[in-house]
C-alpha cells in the first residue's frame, strides 16, 4: 500500500469516527428527528399497508373469480377486482360496526352489571370446595364478600366524584379545542391514508414501472437483479403471511364463537372477538386471550369455564393441524424454533407490533441467508471438484 491510499484511508477513518461520535452525541435529537419524519409519514405508511391488503383481495379475485366471467379485457378485470376489494374490506368494516360491535357492547355491559353476582357466585364456589382445606376455608369465611364485589365500581365512581369536586373539570371546557382538533387529526389522517391507497391500488403498474426504472438508473446490473429478487421476496412473504394470519384469525374467532353459542357459553360474541384478536399474535395470542376469556366464564360459571377451555383446545388443535397449513401453508419458510427468537426480538423493539411484523421479516432474512448459503456451498463445491 503507497502512502496516498494510506492518507485515503486514514481520512475515511477519521471521517467515520466523526460520524459516530456526532451520531452518539446527537443521539437524542436524531431520534425525535426520525420521529418526527415518522409522524408525517404516518397516513402515507398505513395507507402503503391498507392498498398491500387491498391487493392481496384483488390479486385472489383476479384468480379465481374474475375468471369465471367472459371479460377479455386485463384492465376491465383489474378494476373490478380492485373496486370489489375495496367493497369487501368496507363491507366487512360497516358489519362489524352495526352487527357485531352492538352484540360486543351488549356483552360487556351484561358482565359488568351481573359482576357483583358472579363474584358472590365464584366466593360460594370457593367455599365449597375447600371445606377440607381449613385454612383457606376460614380465610374466606372472614372476607367481606359484599364489599370485595362493589369495591371496582365504588372505586371508578369515588374517584370520578373526586376529580369532580376537586376542580378537574374546570379544564374541560378549555379542553374541548384539543379534544375536536386531535379528533379531526385523525380523520383527516385517516382519509389521507385511505385516498392514498385507492391511488396506489389503481396506480399499481406505474408505481412498479417507475421503481423499476429507479432502480435500474441508479443500480448496476448485478446489484439490480439482486435487489429485484429481495422484493419479490420480501412481497411473497408478507403476502403469505398477512392474508393466510388475517383470514386464520376470522375462521378461529368464527369457530370459536360458534361453538360458545352451541355449548350455551355467555359473551359468546366477546370472547371470539378477544380471541380472534389475540391470534394475531404468533403462538401464544389465541391462548392467553383464552385464558382470558375463561377466567371470566369461570366466574360466572366454574363448569362453564371449564367447558369453553376444553372446547377452545379442541377447536385450536383442529385449527392448528388441518385448517392452518392449508389457509397459510408453508410459504413463509420459517422453522417454529426461530419463531420465539422473532417473537422476542419484535416484543423488545417494538411491542405487540413488533412480535406481529418481526415473523415476516426475520423470514425473509432467513431465506435470503439461507440462499446465500447455498451459492457460497456451491462455489466451495465446484473450486474442490
Amino acid at each position: 500500500m503507497d502512502l496516498h491510499e494510506k492518507e485515503k484511508m486514514y481520512q475515511r477513518l477519521i471521517i467515520f469516527t466523526l460520524l459516530i461520535g456526532m451520531v452518539i452525541y446527537y443521539f437524542e435529537k436524531i431520534i425525535g428527528f426520525l420521529a418526527w419524519i415518522g409522524a408525517m409519514c404516518l397516513p402515507f405508511l398505513f395507507g402503503a399497508g391498507l392498498a398491500f391488503v387491498f391487493n392481496i383481495i384483488s390479486n385472489n379475485l383476479m384468480r379465481y373469480l374474475i375468471k369465471w366471467f367472459d371479460i377479455k379485457d386485463t384492465k376491465i378485470k383489474r378494476v373490478l377486482s380492485n373496486i370489489l376489494a375495496i367493497f369487501i374490506v368496507f363491507a366487512v368494516f360497516a358489519a362489524f360496526v352495526g352487527i357485531v360491535i352492538p352484540k360486543i357492547l351488549f356483552s360487556i355491559q351484561l358482565l359488568m352489571s351481573n359482576f357483583p353476582q358472579m363474584i358472590y357466585e365464584f366466593y360460594i364456589w370457593l367455599l365449597d370446595i375447600t371445606k377440607h382445606v381449613d385454612v383457606v376455608h376460614n380465610f374466606l369465611q372472614h372476607l367481606d364478600i359484599n364489599a370485595f364485589s362493589t369495591f371496582a365500581i365504588d372505586n371508578v365512581s369515588k374517584k370520578i366524584s373526586s376529580w369532580l369536586v376537586s376542580g378537574g373539570a374546570n379544564d374541560i371546557f378549555g379542553s374541548i379545542f384539543m379534544i375536536l382538533s386531535t379528533t379531526f387529526s385523525w380523520f383527516a389522517q385517516a382519509f389521507i391514508a385511505i385516498v392514498f391507497s385507492f391511488l396506489l391500488l389503481f396506480n399499481k403498474k406505474q408505481v412498479v414501472r417507475e421503481t423499476k426504472s429507479l432502480l435500474k438508473a441508479y443500480l448496476p446490473e448485478k446489484d439490480y437483479e439482486k435487489t429485484r429478487h429481495v422484493l419479490k421476496l420480501i412481497i411473497r412473504i408478507f403476502t403469505s403471511y398477512v392474508g393466510g394470519t388475517c383470514l386464520e384469525c376470522l375462521i378461529l374467532a368464527s369457530l370459536v364463537t360458534a361453538g360458545s353459542l352451541i355449548m350455551k357459553i355467555p359473551y359468546a360474541f366477546l370472547i371470539g372477538l378477544v380471541v380472534g384478536i389475540g391470534a394475531l399474535v404468533p403462538m401464544f395470542g389465541a391462548l392467553v386471550a383464552a385464558l382470558l376469556c375463561t377466567f371470566f366464564i369461570a366466574i360466572t360459571s366454574p363448569v362453564q369455564g371449564f367447558t369453553f377451555i376444553v372446547m377452545f383446545i379442541c377447536i385450536q388443535q383442529v385449527e392448528g393441524n388441518f385448517i392452518y397449513p392449508h389457509v397459510v401453508g408453508k410459504s413463509v419458510g420459517f422453522p417454529p424454533m426461530y419463531i420465539i427468537v422473532a417473537i422476542t426480538i419484535g416484543a423488545n423493539v417494538a411491542g405487540i407490533i413488533g412480535i406481529i411484523i418481526f415473523i415476516p421479516i426475520c423470514s425473509c432474512i432467513y431465506q435470503l441467508v439461507s440462499e446465500d448459503v447455498l451459492t457460497r456451498l456451491q462455489k466451495v463445491k465446484e473450486v474442490s471438484d
